[in-house]
C-alpha cells in the first residue's frame, strides 16, 4: 500500500451478477464499464447468490506501482489463460 503515489479515490459502483461458478462471481458493471470476476468468498450476502442480483461496491482506479515487467508471472498467467480458453472455459 505504501507503493501507491496517489491518495485513495474510492467511488461507488453497481452492477448485476451475470454468472456464478463454484468459485467465482462475474459482475457486469453499469455504464458500460465492463465486467469483473471476483472469488465467490469475497461477495458479502445474507442469502444465496443468484444471477440478476444487484451488487454495489467501492473501488478506486488501478495504479501501476512497478514499471518493471515480471516475465515469470506474465508468462505463467498467459499460459493459464490459454489453457482455460483451449478447454472452452468461460472467461
Amino acid at each position: 500500500m505504501d507503493k501507491l503515489k496517489y491518495t485513495s479515490t474510492e467511488r461507488y459502483y453497481e452492477g448485476i451478477i451475470i454468472e456464478i461458478t463454484d468459485a467465482s462471481v462475474m459482475i457486469d458493471l453499469e455504464g458500460r464499464l465492463g465486467q469483473l470476476r471476483v472469488p465467490k468468498r469475497m461477495v458479502i450476502s445474507e442469502n444465496n447468490l443468484e444471477e440478476g442480483q444487484k451488487i454495489g461496491f467501492l473501488m478506486t482506479y488501478p495504479e501501476v506501482v512497478d514499471e518493471t515487467i515480471d516475465e515469470d508471472y506474465l508468462n505463467s498467467s498467459k499460459e493459464q489463460l490459454e489453457k482455460r480458453r483451449n478447454r472452452g472455459d468461460k472467461i
